[in-house]
């Protein structure tokens, strides 16, 4: 076996072409869109690709066909908030087989070693945490829209090559018809006799106002918890102009108490089921007919990061407020179940806000792996759930 960087169409390819092999008769698996993987590691479009560093490497066998993948990288502005600087691994795809995963593990820790890094966060995405992020560990099904899947043997893999559990990642769900409305009605009745509310969905006539006032919810409500990063008007903008044709406006709302941005739900149609077929790839002639079946589709799942509550307005019925609007008639006809991403289990004031607002259960659970590159670099693990 060899192992080799990432440095033209032909690596890419071979980068691309791993999971296929590690994935191979598993109908659970669907492939990650090429163009999404590529564009995290195209300084154009990924912001921590062109303020930091970053390596992918792909192990080839005897016979020089591609069997396991690697990316190492840096995001500077993260590790310049931390205490010791922590790289990240991601995109990781091996055999069953220790050494091919010690030699990948092994090149990825090496160059973050060469570039003063004292830890390591595996498999993590190059920029945002509300994807591809942490490694599948319970909840076997076919993955949502840009969640990691793995196989059961992976785990085994991390930590026998020094890899702790570190944070505990749930994927929540939960049916609409399962809401628990009538007392959520109560508390929202009190709430509208005593201050003006009101639930505004997203307009993109007005998309500077609901950027804005997005940003200003997030950051007062996540500001405190490690890797933190601030969400910034521009980018959000962004985000939203590049999911313009598959977002639901009625999905996307912000609810004022008194003229102020109080809480908000972010979610999104969950389009992975029609996008196995896809293979990888959805060119741009066959858009408009994955746009059709998403148009057409008389039910869907939704997906999201979920939901936030603006600290000052945590016991003010912000919460209850938005989710009696999700759970409005023409939302639950359309989407009946939702899955909450991205919750961390530490984070146990979100954690049991999601519960209370109805029959929810843990559907699946990633695990964000850490281990020391420095010998003086300590882990300590989150609290987790179960």
């Amino acid at each position: 076996m060899r192992i080799i960087t990432v440095r033209d169409a032909r690596s890419w390819n071979w980068f691309h072409e791993v999971p296929f092999r590690i994935y191979a008769g598993d109908a659970n698996w669907i492939s990650p869109l090429r163009g999404d993987i590529r564009g995290i590691f195209d300084p154009a479009k990924n912001a921590a690709a062109a303020r930091g560093d970053y390596r992918l490497f792909v192990l080839l066998d005897e016979q020089d066909r591609p069997i396991g993948r690697i990316a190492a990288f840096i995001d500077s502005e993260v590790v310049g908030h931390q205490a010791e600087p922590i790289g990240g691994i991601g995109f990781f795809e091996s055999p069953n087989n220790k050494e091919a995963a010690r030699i990948l593990f092994g090149e990825a820790e090496a160059w973050l070693r060469e570039r003063g890094m004292h830890g390591v966060d595996g498999p993590v995405n190059f920029g945002g945490r509300d994807k591809y992020w942490g490694l599948l560990v319970r909840g076997f099904f076919p993955p949502l829209f840009q969640e990691n899947y793995h196989p059961a043997y992976y785990a085994t893999l991390f930590e026998s090559n020094g890899y702790i559990p570190w944070e505990q990642i749930l994927t929540l769900k939960g049916s609409m018809a399962d809401l628990d409305l009538e007392r959520l009605r109560r508390v929202c009745d009190r709430v509208r006799q005593q201050n003006q509310v009101e639930v505004a969905l997203y307009d993109p006539a007005r998309v500077d106002r609901h950027v804005r006032d997005f940003c200003t919810i997030y950051n007062a409500a996540f500001s405190q918890y490690e890797h933190f990063k601030e969400a910034e008007p521009g980018k959000i903008k962004a985000l939203l102009q590049e999911s313009r044709l598959i977002l639901d406006p009625r999905l996307l709302a912000i609810c004022y108490i008194n003229g102020e941005p109080a809480a908000f739900c972010a979610t999104f149609p969950e389009i992975n089921p029609l996008l196995r077929s896809a293979q990888g790839r959805l060119p741009w002639w066959k858009i408009p007919g994955f746009l059709f079946r998403l148009k057409t589709a008389r039910r869907l799942f939704v997906k999201g990061t979920g939901f936030a509550i603006h600290p000052d307005f945590r016991t003010k019925g912000a919460f209850a407020l938005i989710i009696e609007y999700m759970a409005s008639p023409g939302v639950v006809n359309k989407y009946p179940a939702y899955f909450l991403t991205t919750v961390r289990a530490h984070n146990k004031e979100a954690v049991s806000l999601y519960f209370k607002a109805g029959e929810m259960r843990v559907d699946r659970i990633h695990v964000g792996y850490r281990k020391a590159l420095h010998p003086d670099f300590a882990v300590i693990p989150n609290e987790f759930t179960e």
